[in-house]
C-alpha cells in the first residue's frame, strides 16, 4: 500500500517590508549598473562606427543636454533646486575618478606627444634599436591614450545615467498619480463588471500584469541606456505614465474572475 503523504498544501512565504525595500534597492543598483555598462558599449560602437571620432564629445554632450533639461525645470514636488542637485550628483560620480587620478591620466597623455625620430635610416645596430624604442614608446603612447578615453567616456555615461535617474525622482508624483488614476479606474471598472454579470478573462489579467511591471521597470532601463541626445525626459514621462496607468487599470479590473 502506498504510504500517503501528510504534507499540505505549499504556502508561499510573504515578504514583509523591510525586505521589499532591500530588494528594490538591489533592484535599482543593478539597473543602474547593467544600463551603465550598456551604455559604454553602445558609446564605443557608436564611437567607431556612427559618430566616429566624436566619442568623448559625444558622451560629454548627452550630459550636457540633460542638464539643460533639469534647468528648464528648477522645482520639483520632492526637490526645491532639481539643479543644484544634479549638479552635486554628477560630482559624486567625477570624483572617485579624481581620487584615482584618471582624469590627471587622460589630461597628460593626450597632452604630451611622443617623440618622434629624425634620424636617417641606417643600418647601424644602434639605429635600429633607436627606431624600435621610439615605435615601442609611441604604441605605448596610443594605447594610454584609448584607454583613458574610454575610462573618461564611461564617467560621462555614468553621469548621464545619474542625470537620468534623477529626472525620473522629480517625475516620481506624476508615477503616483498615474498610479492612483489607474487603480482608480480599474476598481470602478471591476464593479461595473461584477454587478453587470460579466467575467474577464485570464489571459488579459496576466499579460496586462506584466506590461505593467515593464512599464515601470524595463521602460525605465530603455530610457537609461538611449544613446542618442535630444530626447526631452519630459515625452518620457507622458509615455511611461500613461502607459502605467492604462495597463494598471486593466489589471486592477481583470484582478478576480467573477463568482
Amino acid at each position: 500500500m502506498a504510504q500517503q503523504s501528510n504534507t499540505g498544501p505549499i504556502k508561499h512565504r510573504t515578504r514583509g517590508p523591510v525586505e521589499l525595500i532591500i530588494e528594490a534597492a538591489f533592484a535599482i543598483v543593478a539597473i543602474t549598473m547593467s544600463s551603465w555598462f550598456i551604455g559604454c558599449v553602445i558609446e564605443n560602437l557608436g564611437a567607431n562606427f556612427v559618430w566616429k571620432q566624436n566619442g568623448l564629445t559625444h558622451a560629454r554632450q548627452l550630459v550636457m543636454d540633460d542638464l539643460a533639461y533639469i534647468a528648464a525645470a528648477p522645482r520639483s514636488l520632492l526637490i526645491d533646486d532639481t539643479q543644484d542637485f544634479s549638479i552635486k550628483m554628477i560630482g559624486y560620480v567625477q570624483k572617485p575618478y579624481e581620487f584615482l587620478g584618471i582624469l590627471g591620466w587622460y589630461k597628460s597623455s593626450h597632452a604630451q606627444q611622443p617623440a618622434s625620430s629624425s634620424a636617417t635610416p641606417s643600418g647601424s645596430e644602434k639605429d635600429t634599436q633607436e627606431s624600435m624604442r621610439q615605435r615601442i614608446s609611441k604604441s605605448n603612447h596610443t594605447f594610454s591614450q584609448i584607454i583613458s578615453e574610454l575610462l573618461v567616456v564611461s564617467m560621462f555615461v555614468l553621469q548621464d545615467t545619474i542625470l537620468r535617474e534623477s529626472i525620473a525622482i522629480f517625475a516620481l508624483p506624476a508615477f503616483a498619480l498615474a498610479c492612483l488614476l489607474g487603480i482608480v479606474d480599474g476598481l470602478m471598472r471591476r464593479d461595473l463588471r461584477r454587478w453587470g454579470g460579466g467575467r474577464e478573462s485570464s489571459f488579459i489579467y496576466h499579460h496586462a500584469k506584466r506590461y505593467t511591471v515593464w512599464a515601470l521597470t524595463g521602460g525605465f532601463a530603455l530610457y537609461l541606456t538611449w544613446p542618442f541626445g535630444g530626447f526631452n525626459p519630459s515625452l518620457m514621462i507622458l509615455v511611461f505614465t500613461a502607459l502605467v496607468s492604462v495597463t494598471l487599470s486593466t489589471t486592477v479590473a481583470t484582478f478576480k474572475k467573477y463568482a
